[in-house]
């Protein structure tokens, strides 16, 4: 199961900044990996709305920086890193979080 703590702490941040948490924005996800197992997944990031998903090299490691519109709400956190989680699951892929914009104009 996921652990949602710095997830939820980033929410509060983002709370604490007026952010509108039901609004788009890009949202995303860093991934660290061997670069196998990282172009092993990139089909299911992308079937999962997630564009960027080609892995590359950069500072000594493989990474995948993928990226996609969604809200910042709770329950679309919570469903993205439970998603991403599953994704990665039968791997050694390390997830490194998410970050986002604020969004609080209309």
């Amino acid at each position: 199961m996921a652990d949602l703590s710095a997830s939820m702490k980033v929410l509060e941040i983002l709370e604490e900044q007026q952010d509108i948490p039901a609004l788009q924005r890009p949202m995303r996800v860093y991934l660290y990996g061997e670069e196998q197992e990282l172009a092993e997944i990139a089909s299911a990031l992308k079937n999962a709305g997630w564009t960027h998903v080609e892995p590359f090299y950069s500072l000594d490691r493989w990474t995948i920086i993928c990226e996609r519109l969604q809200s910042a709400t709770e329950e679309a956190i919570v469903e993205m890193v439970k998603e991403i989680e599953h994704i990665i699951a039968h791997s050694a892929i390390d997830f490194d979080g998410w970050e986002t914009q604020i969004e609080n104009k209309h």
